[in-house]
């Protein structure tokens, strides 16, 4: 099928949420039949990794196409510590670049320092916040500190975060009309404190920042849902839907609350439960059939070349993913590799130092110590170590977990 560049981009992210959260990848309690009808008019990847169990090391390799090894980040930062250096070109560095207006609605969390945020990075407009998360309503850090931003100042406005940024892009889809632009929006629902929509006087404190129950998960989740619906709607409103590019995703596996599917284990954890997250890219007007599924592995740092690509543009730094659009894009069976090294604040993750390899259908995983051997076609719950009866093969994807990739 030919196809032009697309000339409008929409990246959505949800966070701390597991892989069976949302219908198309198996769930028949919570309702999203807005994110449904993304996948059924997109491509559905059932194999499709974040690129760390945590948030900082794997959104910045969504935005920049690099391993989190290779950016020097591979654990969460916080106040006082160096973020995203510059240096390393983002996604909305790249379609600034090309032309293309830029913005960001919801969740940085790729540094502290307000000068080298979002805006230093090539996003035009920016409401959000620097933070790992924010209170939904009061949007003060779990400090209790004011962090909500415009640019680089700080503002107060009412509402639920989840509607504050889903406002915020329609309003920017309405604005920039059929001008090309990259949207970006990070939600930080569905992180703790599991405030559900609705609840105004829901002000989280630093002692109950933990605090919820899955009936608030689940309504939080549905109002995501919901906020998909409002972003393809602006995008109707405009006659842009089958020409824009929508890559919905997470950042890492999901935690306590979460449905994790068949998967074992979860946020924090290089099991599958952690790094194994839902990904629909929807453009009916691009190369791939709509409603068609695709289960070759594929990792975060695809993102880029994925996006660019469909743009017509191209990365002038060295990029660790690879084009899902392109002809050749499943040509050769790739290995994706992981390595997660928390430290011992992070315990209450129950994680150890881990390092994973995927290649084909095998996964090696070591696990503070211990040796597992996957076959993921026809265990994908890694629940039967298969390393003593395979240990060439264990021996071979042990050497590549242990290499410098």
């Amino acid at each position: 099928m030919n196809h032009s560049p697309a000339k409008h981009v929409v990246l959505i992210v949800f966070d701390y949420m597991g892989y069976g959260d949302i219908e198309p990848f198996g769930q028949s309690e919570i309702r999203t039949p807005n994110i449904r009808a993304l996948a059924k008019t997109g491509v559905r990847y059932t194999d499709f990794y974040s690129a760390a169990p945590i948030c900082v090391p794997s959104r910045a390799a969504m935005l920049t196409g690099r391993y989190p090894r290779h950016l020097g980040i591979e654990n969460n930062i916080y106040h006082g510590e160096p973020g995203l250096s510059v240096a390393d070109k983002s996604l909305a560095r790249y379609f600034k670049d090309g032309g293309l207006s830029t913005a960001l609605y919801g969740k940085w969390h790729l540094g502290y320092e307000v000068a080298d945020g979002p805006n230093a990075h090539g996003f035009d407009d920016f409401v959000g916040f620097h933070e790992w998360n924010i209170d939904y309503y009061s949007h003060n850090s779990r400090e209790g500190a004011p962090a909500l931003y415009h640019n680089t100042a700080l503002i107060q406005r009412e509402g639920y975060t989840t509607d504050l940024f889903t406002d915020s892009a329609v309003e920017f889809i309405g604005q920039k009309g059929q001008a090309p632009y990259f949207l970006y929006v990070g939600y930080n629902a569905a992180l703790p404190p599991y405030s559900p929509p609705g609840r105004e006087d829901d002000h989280a404190t630093h002692d109950t920042w933990k605090n919820g129950n899955r009936a608030d998960y689940v309504a939080a989740v549905e109002h995501l849902d919901l906020s998909v619906g409002r972003i393809m709607d602006a995008l109707d409103e405009q006659g842009l839907r089958d020409d824009t590019v929508v890559l919905l995703t997470y950042d890492h596996g999901g935690a306590e609350l979460a449905t994790k599917g068949p998967f074992f284990h979860g946020f924090g954890t290089l099991w599958e439960g952690g790094i194994r997250v839902p990904m629909i890219l929807h453009w009916p007007n691009g190369p791939a059939a709509p409603g068609s599924i695709v289960s070759e592995p594929a990792i975060g740092m695809d993102l880029v070349p994925t996006l660019l690509g469909a743009a017509g543009l191209a990365a002038d730094q060295t990029i660790d993913g690879r084009d899902l659009l392109a002809p050749d894009a499943d040509a050769g069976e790739r290995t994706l590799h992981w390595r997660s090294d928390l430290p011992d604040l992070h315990a209450n993750w129950r994680a150890r130092a881990q390092r994973a390899v995927r290649r084909g259908q095998w996964k090696y995983l070591w696990d503070g110590g211990f040796e597992f051997l996957h076959d993921l076609s026809n265990d994908p719950g890694e629940r039967e170590n298969l390393g003593h009866e395979n240990p060439e093969l264990l021996a071979e994807l042990k050497a590549l977990a242990e290499s410098d990739w």
